[in-house]
């Protein structure tokens, strides 16, 4: 009798096992499907929506089966009453519909990341699959440039200087970032031989998407590193010896003329729309906006589309750019403008610190930085597969002294530990 007793529970605790490897890997397909979105966004194909709503589906369901929830769960509730206002508030109500789904998403997917924390191997399978299979389309793009093959994907040339590596996902931004990201994973995560190897080629690729952004956050690397061994020294002196000959030899003048002029560009004389977007958010603040001037209405993809009329009021200055660009490309004057200083401040405390601990390791503060400091020139928190690799580290390197075990791994040791 008792042996019957004592097998009830592991028979129940299979079929929990099973529903949570289903939710598990449906996190992990959400993040491809949210990749395979990308494509077909490239594409300028329109059923790249619906992808995207398939794969919110797979997070809702995967919440579903498995409901575990961080202490900050309650901040939603005041998060969705002030994206409502903002949405009530919108000046078209596509716009604004569109654009509460937009801020929405990385909501779910943190979520959704924390139910499954100690279940991440699977989509830390599908993220390497996803970086990889990347790495090898972009080889055969550079192949088939040069041999004058199909390409399947648009070229997106820089100054006609360079190639900018992009993958099938067809933007060098999210290329160079997911690179980097794999790269601090075989180095700060259950690092191994074969892991540190393929590290170097996983910088190789992110320092391929010629992001400048990617080469701050890279040199800076060095000074979180747990371990650095007499051998990586030797050959980031090889790296930069071969570097200052380059240099020396003239072969990256028009790389360094490139940069030079975006830090102009951008930064210095402020004559571009990432400049102007920022200007309109401190007169935006200045004003005392708490609440928001309504979703939709500045900087994102539904502003632009339909026509905010919020440009007109801060006499928007696009430098000639209007009838080509599709946003400002700048996160915070985007967030900050639409939802007001109240929802921008409680939105970016959820997704950043919700289900982290409170004690953050370097490798996350890295990841973070970094993220953070690509989005002050892009809108990387508002796409979903590129927020999803930067809120997967975070979930990873946040377990700090927790390494991620498998529920199967810790069943059968207490399996074995009651037998």
């Amino acid at each position: 009798m008792s042996a019957a007793r004592g097998a009830v529970p592991g028979v129940a605790e299979r079929r929990t096992l099973t529903l949570s490897s289903i939710g598990a890997w449906a996190v992990a397909a959400a993040y491809l499907f949210f990749c395979m979105s990308d494509t077909m966004l490239t594409l300028e194909d329109e059923r790249s929506q619906i992808v995207k709503i398939v794969a919110f589906g797979l997070l809702s369901l995967a919440i579903f089966i498995r409901p575990r929830f961080h202490r900050l769960i309650v901040l939603v509730a005041p998060l969705l009453f002030l994206l409502w206002i903002g949405h009530v508030r919108a000046f078209n109500a596509d716009a604004g519909t569109e654009e509460f789904l937009r801020f929405l998403f990385p909501i779910v997917i943190t979520i959704a990341l924390f139910a499954y924390r100690d279940r991440l191997d699977a989509v830390l399978n599908m993220f390497f699959l996803v970086v990889i299979s990347n790495d090898l389309f972009q080889c055969y793009f550079y192949l088939a440039y040069l041999a004058g093959m199909p390409l399947l994907l648009p070229i997106r040339i820089d100054s006609g200087l360079f190639l900018r590596a992009q993958g099938w996902m067809g933007f060098f931004s999210e290329f160079s970032f997911i690179n980097f990201c794999a790269f601090v994973l075989c180095r700060q995560y259950r690092p191994t031989k074969r892991s540190l190897a393929m590290s170097w080629l996983f910088v190789l690729f992110a320092l391929l998407g010629f992001s400048f952004k990617m080469f701050a956050t890279l040199a800076i690397y060095p000074l979180i590193a747990r371990r650095v061994s007499p051998r990586v020294w030797a050959m980031a002196g090889v790296a930069v010896g071969i570097g200052v000959w380059i240099i020396a030899n003239g072969y990256l003048d028009s790389l360094f003329s490139v940069a030079a002029a975006k830090i102009s560009f951008y930064i210095v004389e402020g004559n571009s729309a990432r400049a102007e977007s920022y200007r309109v958010m401190v007169e935006s603040l200045a004003k005392g906006n708490f609440l928001g001037e309504g979703l939709g209405s500045f900087g994102g993809p539904a502003s632009v589309k339909y026509g905010s009329p919020l440009y007109g009021a801060y006499h928007f200055n696009w430098y000639g750019l209007g009838d080509l660009l599709k946003t400002t490309d700048t996160f915070y004057p985007h967030l900050f403008v639409e939802t007001g200083l109240l929802g921008a401040l409680i939105w970016l405390c959820f997704v950043l610190r919700y289900g982290q601990n409170r004690r953050s390791n370097m490798p996350w503060i890295l990841i973070v930085a970094a993220f953070c400091f690509d989005n002050i020139f892009s809108m990387a928190f508002v796409s979903p597969s590129y927020v999803f690799s930067a809120l997967l580290m975070m979930q990873v390197f946040s377990m700090r002294n927790k390494p991620l075990v498998s529920e199967l791994n810790r069943t059968s040791h207490s399996a074995r530990a009651n037998a």
